[in-house]
Formats: C-alpha cells, sequence, structure tokens
C-alpha cells in the first residue's frame, strides 16, 4: 500500500523533476546554439523524448522549439517546421531499421539529421534569393553531426540518470 500522493516518478530520491529538466536544457542548448555560430542543440531534445516514447512531451517541446528558432532567426517563417517535420518522418521510418536505444542509431541518425539541416537551410537561403553559401558544405555538415551526437548523447545520458522519466 502507498501511503504517498506523490507520483512514484517523482519522488524518487535523486530525480530532477521534468520542469526544472527541460529548463535546463533549453538555456544550455541556446547557450551552445550562441557560442558554437547556430549550430543547432535544440533538436536532440524532442529526439530523447521521441526515443523514450513521450509523443506528447515532444509535440509541445517541438512547438517550443520551433516559436524560439523561428523568432530568433532571420529567414523566411517555416523552416524550422519543415526540419522538425521531416525529423519526425526520418525518425519514424529509421526505428524501423534500428532500434532507437543502441548507439549506432545516435550515430547515423545524427548525420542524416546533419545533412537534412543542411538541405533545408540551402533551400530557405535559395529561396529568399540570399547570396549563396560559397564554401563546401561538408565542414558544417560535420560540425553539426558532432554537435548532435555528442549533444543527444550527452544529454540522454544525463537524463536517463538524473531525469525524470515522466510526462511534463
Amino acid at each position: 500500500m502507498r501511503l504517498s500522493a506523490a507520483h512514484p516518478s517523482t519522488s524518487r530520491k535523486g530525480q530532477i523533476p521534468a520542469v526544472i529538466w527541460w529548463t535546463d536544457f533549453l538555456i544550455i542548448a541556446l547557450w551552445a546554439q550562441e557560442l558554437s555560430g547556430g549550430l543547432d542543440f535544440l533538436s536532440p531534445g524532442v529526439l530523447i523524448c521521441l526515443q523514450s516514447g513521450q509523443w506528447l512531451t515532444a509535440l509541445w517541446m517541438g512547438v517550443l522549439w520551433v516559436l524560439v528558432q523561428e523568432g530568433g532567426g532571420n529567414l523566411v517563417f517555416g523552416v524550422s517546421i519543415l526540419f522538425y517535420a521531416g525529423m519526425l518522418i526520418f525518425f519514424l521510418l529509421s526505428k524501423w531499421l534500428l532500434e532507437p536505444e543502441n548507439p549506432l542509431f545516435i550515430i547515423l541518425f545524427s548525420l542524416l539529421l546533419a545533412c537534412w539541416s543542411w538541405v533545408v537551410l540551402s533551400g530557405a537561403i535559395s529561396f529568399q534569393e540570399l547570396p549563396p553559401r560559397t564554401y563546401s558544405p561538408w565542414s558544417w555538415i560535420a560540425r553539426q553531426w558532432a554537435a548532435y551526437m555528442l549533444f543527444w548523447s550527452g544529454a540522454l545520458f544525463i537524463y536517463r540518470r538524473g531525469g525524470r522519466n515522466g510526462r511534463i
């Protein structure tokens, strides 16, 4: 018999409440995005929710991340929506090939996501008739791939150790 009215996942010792965890994640991701010169550090948060099967949390977080990225960027509205829609479709298709918990999934999906972000950004730049990027995309894709891999795997590790595995 349980005497406490608290939810078991919130009363475990050492667990961080979900609201605090995701607020800290947002602050660190925005800070890293600013210091890296615009690399995306927000997407791994949605991917952690998708890996954990928390579809509702992934939905509201995706909406919040789109608002943050669309509000802070100088490209036309809709670039982030296209990126996150593609990310969701690629995630659903990729999880049939590999188990999302597999480290190889994180490595390969991070590469796919880095290439997808380059395609979306390059398309948006050409639609807006901005000057095209003159350098090779491979160095940018490699940096974004490393950022996704390291931040996603690190945040997932910390989330599973100290974050709450429930919904907000």
